[in-house]
């Protein structure tokens, strides 16, 4: 039996796209439909109609604001629905994923599983334990401890505000990419007024 429901999760700078743009060409070159969503928010590269990976690689793709945009954009030819960066929806996408499931449709979802906190981002939670198959990625350290690169598997994504880690009560969402964001790990993860 084939999964019906794939996620991929990771650290910022981990591949989540490019392992969501691989399945998704898997998917097609089998024959299948697909329909790939992101939401409106995620405006890194300014492209409406594709996702894009930071290594390039790139995607058609449908841009919505919230969850409900997904069903009344799929058609009945659709085989997979695929949604990018998955955590910046509202929760609401949990209920319209069931749907899709319940209409025989395969759903693959990317996102950021936890936020620059540590603590567990949007809908990806409850996603990830509805999923039959999970793809966990990790980027590469990037702390730097007298000059040396850590190098530890990353985990995490820290924000940084002037270089320095984001106060654990700054906003949850801020668009960036490699000077507002660094991979982590565990133990490099660090984030201010934290409880």
């Amino acid at each position: 039996m084939t999964e019906r429901m794939r996620g991929i999760a990771g650290s910022m700078f981990s591949g989540k796209t490019d392992e969501l743009i691989r399945q998704t060409r898997r998917a097609e070159f089998a024959g299948k439909k697909v329909a790939m969503f992101k939401p409106k928010v995620d405006n890194r590269w300014g492209l409406k109609d594709k996702v894009k990976s930071h290594s390039g690689a790139e995607h058609p793709a449908i841009e919505i604001s919230h969850s409900g945009e997904i069903e009344s954009n799929v058609t009945a030819e659709i085989d997979v629905v695929a949604i990018d960066e998955i955590q910046f929806l509202d929760q609401g996408v949990v209920d319209v994923v069931k749907r899709l499931l319940d209409l025989d449709i395969e759903v693959i979802f990317g996102g950021l599983p936890l936020d620059f906190r540590g603590e567990p981002f949007g809908p990806m939670p409850i996603l990830l334990a509805l999923s039959d198959e999970i793809t966990r990625l990790t980027a590469i350290c990037t702390h730097r401890d007298n000059g040396d690169i850590c190098g530890e598997p990353a985990t995490r994504t820290q924000r940084l505000l002037g270089g320095k880690p984001a106060n654990y009560h700054d906003p949850i969402i801020m668009i960036g990419a490699e000077n507002e964001y660094a991979p982590r790990c565990p133990r490099h993860h660090f984030v201010p007024g934290k409880p």
